[in-house]
């Protein structure tokens, strides 16, 4: 029989690649999601709130995984036109989802995916960041985060259940949409590259280092973590290496092979920026063997082709 697997939020950014990852091991998938579906075929979708604990208890009551991925949540890093949906949805949804797992009996491991944000900021001499710096959140994002965090680590002290943390410094890659900076001048220099002559590219601060997997590479790094992971035990998912900004985006730029000039729009500047933000992720890698298999070039070519194609498709 094969194994079981459900995933929160399977129709966001990283909840797809993770399963179709799953698919091609061999796990049968289910995913919740809440009104976009994930096109990924094979999976069994259930639409709810994440924080609906009698639609979840349902769900685990029909699907009974063997794990579980808990990567629903409102992916909001800046600023947050909503706090209490937000908390509701990471916070609340959280509790929902540890406290069906309770009322259904079920052996479940839990991988909860958390963020490099709670971090917040940290001092350059803490670079790369360790799992054992404090969580000092600076954004309701992280905040959330480390408090889904806290419930989690309590849930499995009372509970015995095991649960593993991750936290997932910043990805891109094939089908990276929204208000994310590689997302977002992705699709400006899809629209470049469609047009004539040179363009504009309008920018934040390209002058910070960050730390950027492909978001696949993260997916099967949920993975390996909760195959192989301690109970108990937070992980950072990350490259260790940083990289500005600026030199992503040139990246970008000659993955689409277009003439443009870079102009920096002071309303894209984000006023809790630091200089440079990275992590360690040698505890993930002694524990499970995982290390990043995208090289950061070849995954911003591929996200400049998935966005080529967005904009061809948009314009047919």
């Amino acid at each position: 029989m094969s194994p079981r697997a459900l995933v929160t939020g399977v129709s966001g950014f990283a909840g797809r690649q993770l399963a179709r990852q799953l698919l091609d091991e061999g796990f049968e998938v289910a995913g919740t999601v809440r009104t976009r579906s994930a096109e990924v075929p094979g999976i069994l979708e259930r639409s709810l709130e994440i924080d609906d604990h009698g639609a979840l208890r349902s769900l685990l009551d029909e699907w009974r995984p063997d794990v579980v991925f808990h990567l629903a949540a409102i992916v909001d890093t800046v600023t947050t036109p909503d706090i209490m949906r937000l908390h509701r949805t990471n916070v609340m949804g959280t509790a929902a989802v540890l406290e069906a797992l309770r009322d259904t009996g079920s052996p479940a491991r839990v991988l909860y995916a958390s963020s490099a944000f709670v971090y917040g900021r940290t001092a350059p001499q803490a670079q790369p960041i360790k799992e054992d710096e404090p969580l000092r959140p600076l954004t309701p994002y992280g905040a959330g985060k480390a408090a889904g965090e806290v419930i989690a680590m309590q849930f499995a002290r009372e509970t015995a259940t095991e649960v593993i943390v991750t936290r997932a410094f910043q990805h891109t890659g094939p089908g990276h949409v929204g208000a994310y900076a590689l997302a977002d001048w992705a699709a400006q220099l899809a629209e470049i590259a469609a047009g004539p002559g040179e363009g504009v590219i309008r920018c934040g601060n390209i002058d910070v280092e960050r730390d950027y997997l492909d978001v696949r590479d993260v997916a099967a790094a949920y993975r390996a973590a909760a195959r192989r992971g301690e109970s108990g035990q937070a992980y950072n998912v990350a490259r260790g290496r940083p990289r500005t900004m600026r030199s992503m985006l040139e990246g970008l730029i000659r993955a689409y092979g277009v003439e443009v000039r870079i102009e920096v729009d002071s309303a894209r500047m984000r006023t809790i920026d630091q200089p440079t933000f990275y992590g360690d992720p040698s505890k993930l890698a002694a524990a499970t063997g995982w290390r990043p298999a995208y090289d950061i070039d070849a995954t911003l070519a591929d996200l400049a082709a998935f966005w080529r194609a967005r904009v061809r498709a948009a314009a047919a």
